[in-house]
């Protein structure tokens, strides 16, 4: 009988160990489903910034050309104004002589810097939305960074509520 009780509380002390086994099994379990859990993650915050940072790039150097583009189109623009108030001086002066009068003194004279007044104002003009041009396109890249910003932190918190979410889990 003696036997018998030395083997019975063998085999509770077994069950005893089976079950505390048991648990740490879960618990690894639990641990490396959480961790797998995390890695992904992880990894989803990684890709979310390469994506980002290649949109990011992309935008600038798409920004830097896009500059470039109003910047040729200006020059040109200028030129183009330039060489037309050019030809409209000389006309004007050849009208003005074929007709008998100075081109340099009174009424042709001030004809002659309104063309050139008009001009400078269509320039400035030009200029002036160029900038505005400008501006957008920096406006546009900024606006684009703070989206990226908000992106990356709405997902951090996301992961981080669903770590405390897991957490709280398992205490029940």
């Amino acid at each position: 009988m003696g036997a018998v009780t030395s083997i019975a509380s063998g085999l509770g002390s077994v069950a005893s160990t089976l079950g505390t086994v048991n648990t740490i099994v879960e618990t690894v379990e639990t641990l490396s489903g959480n961790s797998a859990e995390k890695q992904a993650q992880d990894l989803a915050l990684r890709q979310l910034q390469d994506a980002q940072n290649l949109q990011q790039s992309q935008l600038a150097q798409q920004t830097a050309l896009d500059r470039q583009q109003l910047a040729d189109a200006q020059a040109q623009e200028e030129k183009e104004r330039k060489d037309a108030l050019k030809r409209a001086v000389a006309a004007q002066r050849a009208s003005y002589g074929a007709s008998g009068v100075s081109s340099s003194g009174g009424s042709a004279q001030a004809v002659l810097l309104g063309m050139f007044d008009q001009t400078e104002d269509e320039l400035e003009a030009a200029r002036k939305s160029t900038a505005l041009k400008n501006a957008a396109l920096d406006l546009e890249l900024e606006q684009s960074k703070a989206l990226n910003v908000l992106q990356y932190s709405q997902l951090q918190q996301s992961q981080k509520l669903n770590d405390e979410i897991d957490s709280f889990s398992d205490l029940f």
